[in-house]
């Protein structure tokens, strides 16, 4: 390739592909972020490594691996993909405030809780809006190649993400939910060996957060039920196939299951989560800001009042961000 000069058959949307892949590991979950067939995602990159002439990517081991000239054109696609995205925003926004899409990613315990109040109270935000809800890693691969515009995740999870603004939305605790009839003592601790534990997927922040914790207590509970539902996490247990760990937020969404479960706060050990939103710096304007905002409302008006009357225990617990 001539220096200076992009091939003719360059196209951006393989820099996105192929920062996906490297954030993946894997052309295969790729290809499932992207919606992508597995062997789209390996045409494009070969077609980018040939127009670079050089290999992107190490296949003799798995994950595969990015090679010296693989890590040089990730850093220099991701800074292209945040230009792009820039210039894209400025442009939409140039004959008003109202941006031509916005895509929110977050999880699933969010998404069905924020996602339509959001709109409805303030559509003018965007003509199209994509609530995106799913597992940690698909989701900050969709952020991080500007695939998504937001992302609401737990705080933990930003810490090597750099050049985002951050906007702190809640704080809650993790609690203990067992079935209606359980017989056990509703404590954390070993005694609960006796019953199944239902956990959530370590592939989402939830089910990281609770191992991490699970272990720090030096409290192990076989594999037996898994889920990355909350919905179905919930209804597993009311189902009485076992306990589970999970969040108010959670519970909120499957309201209609309350009745059918029983509630406890984690004396020992307690631990929570700080959900926060995340934008790039420098775009979208003043969206982030009022997205934050409407956000904080909608807990403080709507789920934490509906949440307090069901369980008032968790009244100095539940916390709405401040700046």
């Amino acid at each position: 390739m001539t220096p200076g000069n992009l091939p003719g058959s360059f196209d951006f949307r393989a820099l996105q592909v192929f920062v996906v892949t490297a954030e993946q590991g894997s052309m295969t979950a790729a290809a499932k972020v992207l919606g992508l067939t597995q062997s789209g995602v390996s045409q494009i990159i070969a077609s980018l490594e040939e127009s670079v002439g050089r290999q992107l990517f190490d296949r003799s081991i798995r994950p595969i691996l990015l090679t010296k000239v693989g890590q040089v054109l990730m850093r220099q696609s991701q800074k292209i993909l945040s230009d792009l995205n820039s210039a894209y925003v400025e442009a939409a926004e140039s004959e008003g405030n109202e941006l031509s899409s916005l895509t929110i990613a977050m999880p699933e315990s969010l998404a069905n809780v924020l996602g339509p109040r959001l709109i409805q109270r303030k559509p003018e935000i965007a003509k199209f809006w994509h609530i995106s809800n799913g597992l940690l890693p698909e989701q900050r691969a969709k952020f991080n190649t500007h695939a998504a515009d937001l992302m609401i995740t737990e705080e933990s999870n930003t810490s090597d993400m750099l050049d985002v603004d951050r906007f702190n939305l809640f704080s809650e605790p993790y609690v203990l939910i067992f079935p209606k009839d359980f017989q056990l003592t509703p404590e954390l601790g070993p005694h609960l060996s006796a019953s199944p534990f239902i956990r959530f997927s370590l592939r989402s922040s939830m089910g990281r957060q609770t191992e991490a914790q699970l272990n720090r207590l030096q409290l192990k509970f076989p594999s037996q039920i898994e889920f990355d539902s909350v919905v179905g996490h919930a209804t597993a247990i009311s189902f009485g196939l076992g306990w589970g760990i999970t969040t108010p937020l959670c519970l909120f969404q499957v309201s209609d299951i309350l009745d059918k479960v029983a509630v406890y706060p984690i004396a020992r050990g307690k631990f929570g989560r700080r959900m926060t939103l995340l934008a790039r710096q420098h775009a979208l304007g003043s969206a982030p800001r009022i997205v934050t905002e409407e956000c904080r409302d909608i807990l403080s008006q709507d789920v934490f009042p509906a949440l307090l009357g069901r369980m008032p225990w968790l009244e100095d617990s539940l916390r709405v961000g401040e700046d």
